[in-house]
């Protein structure tokens, strides 16, 4: 920290390690899900026995290893006694997570196109690679990002110099620092963990294994190249080489003016604009094929298209059966979203009396974007967009944004009684009460079920009367939502005409 003349100049640097060593048998619980599709109703397909998908891997091992560097310049110069301006800028290139054990990996559709296949897992299907393989980077299967530049500059202007009036503004870029935890679907892969997803398991609750290629396969075994081997159908949740880390832009303009000797008003413009956030991509669907029979590898379908051969239909095994018979859900986290930010802030502030004082806030805001996010919401292999080729699709009200908020708080404190006991027992108390309003979250209507038959789920119904409430009383067993108002697309429809976060 160095003063020169009207400069007073800061220099400093972080380092985060991060260290995650964790053994999980979270896989190897059987995991059932009920959307009705037997029945109509969730609960009576669960007494029946009758679970959509079936989930089960093997225990999973994670070793990880996470390096955090960052170094900062900043500039704090008096540029007139009535104008102070800030300059900063901030070095945090990302250098990816590592897997000590060196069990990652990744997965590129062109090479899978192309029938690829690894050098030092000769056995794995088509497009996967490993370390060792070439251009794999290290044990972490992303690239190094080190040119991430964060600049930002403030300035404050007291406008007459008296302290009255002041105006204050500033503009600055961020880097998200993807946490751990994000990667912890990469333990799900082959040939380690091999988890896979089992759909409409024909012998439901009681054999979910039944006619599932080669059977029950667990308890893995231990792995190595010789005897690695790659269940059917297995999950892959794929990190591209090259993902470019989020990053957000962020603005505000804030105008505050003393009224008299014991108000103070202010008004605020905040903004932001948050670019590559991460969002996730299915690169391995189902084809919908109508009508019926139909032949796929040898086996008759009638009809062609149904939730039971979903896995018979992925784009992958119709294209390469013998590589493609072994994947799954296949996902890419895909770093092209936006997400935007705006609000207008009004606050107001009074000390009615010594020792009392009163102040409110009210915040007029938007927030629009798609649903990833490294904080908006988590995502899960097999997940995305359900318009698979139209990614705005998804762009919609984030999740966290509330349209209106109101704030007002007080505080009053005891005075300073003169006479000894008094003060003793009643000065120095403080009651202060605090009242928040605000507008709810937005909701996401969806049909419950595969209506596309594609493995993706999560599709939206078409909207059909311009009304869709029944009671906003919120009285006792009242019917918020018209279910009336909606309707199911065609099977094979990716999405209705409902959009997202509504």
């Amino acid at each position: 920290n160095l003063v020169r003349g009207t400069h007073q100049m800061s220099f400093g640097g972080t380092m985060t390690y991060s260290m995650v060593n964790a053994q999980s048998k979270n896989s190897t619980v059987p995991n059932f899900s009920f959307n009705g599709q037997e029945t109509g109703l969730g609960m009576a397909d669960y007494f029946l026995g009758k679970p959509d998908t079936y989930l089960q891997g093997a225990p999973s091992n994670a070793y990880e290893l996470d390096l955090f560097p960052a170094l900062y310049a900043q500039d704090a110069w008096k540029a007139k006694p009535n104008l102070t301006v800030n300059l900063g800028l901030r070095w945090e290139p990302y250098l990816p997570w590592s897997m000590r054990q060196g069990w990652v990996f990744n997965f590129d559709a062109n090479r899978f196109h192309q029938g690829i296949h690894s050098t030092v897992l000769p056995k794995a299907p088509a497009g996967l690679y490993y370390p060792g393989d070439p251009g794999f980077p290290g044990k972490s299967a992303m690239h190094n990002h080190w040119q991430q530049f964060g600049p930002r500059i403030g300035l404050a202007w007291d406008v007459k110099g008296d302290g009255r009036t002041s105006v204050r503004a500033s503009y600055g870029i961020s880097y998200e620092h993807i946490p751990l935890f994000w990667f912890s679907d990469i333990l799900t892969a082959g040939p380690w963990y091999n988890r896979t997803n089992i759909l409409s398991p024909p012998g439901g609750l009681a054999d979910p294994w039944q006619g599932f290629p080669g059977g029950n396969y667990l308890p893995l075994q231990s792995v190595n190249p010789q005897s690695a081997f790659w269940i059917p159908y297995g999950d892959y949740m794929n990190r591209p080489y090259d993902n470019v880390t989020p990053y957000t832009e962020a603005w505000n303009l804030t105008i505050q003016k003393q009224v008299a000797s014991d108000w103070l008003l202010s008004t605020s413009y905040i903004g932001s604009s948050t670019i590559h956030t991460w969002d996730m991509k299915t690169l391995n669907p189902a084809a919908y094929i109508p009508g019926g029979p139909c032949t796929m590898n040898g086996v008759t379908y009638n009809p062609c298209s149904s939730t039971s051969n979903i896995n018979q239909r992925r784009l992958f095994t119709l294209e390469r059966p013998q590589d493609g018979q072994n994947l799954g859900r296949v996902s890419d986290f895909d770093d092209g979203g936006t997400m935007s930010y705006h609000a207008m802030r009004l606050s107001a502030e009074r000390r009615a009396a010594k020792g009392a004082s009163i102040s409110g806030n009210y915040t007029w805001s938007h927030c629009i974007g798609l649903v990833g996010g490294t904080v908006d919401q988590g995502l899960s292999i097999g997940s995305g967009y359900p318009n698979l080729s139209n990614r705005d699709s998804d762009r919609g009200n984030c999740l966290s944004s509330r349209r209106h908020i109101v704030n007002v708080t007080a505080l009053a404190e005891s005075p300073q009684f003169a006479n000894k006991t008094m003060r003793m027992l009643a000065t120095g108390w403080r009651l202060s009460g605090i009242y928040r309003w605000s507008t709810g979250s937005y909701l996401t209507v969806t049909d419950g079920t595969d209506r596309a038959l594609n493995g993706v789920g999560s599709q939206r119904p078409n909207q059909i009367l311009a009304d869709v409430f029944k009671d906003k009383s919120a009285g006792p067993l009242t019917q918020y939502v018209n279910l009336a108002a909606f309707s199911l697309p065609p099977l094979g429809t990716e999405n209705g005409n409902l959009g997202r976060a509504n």
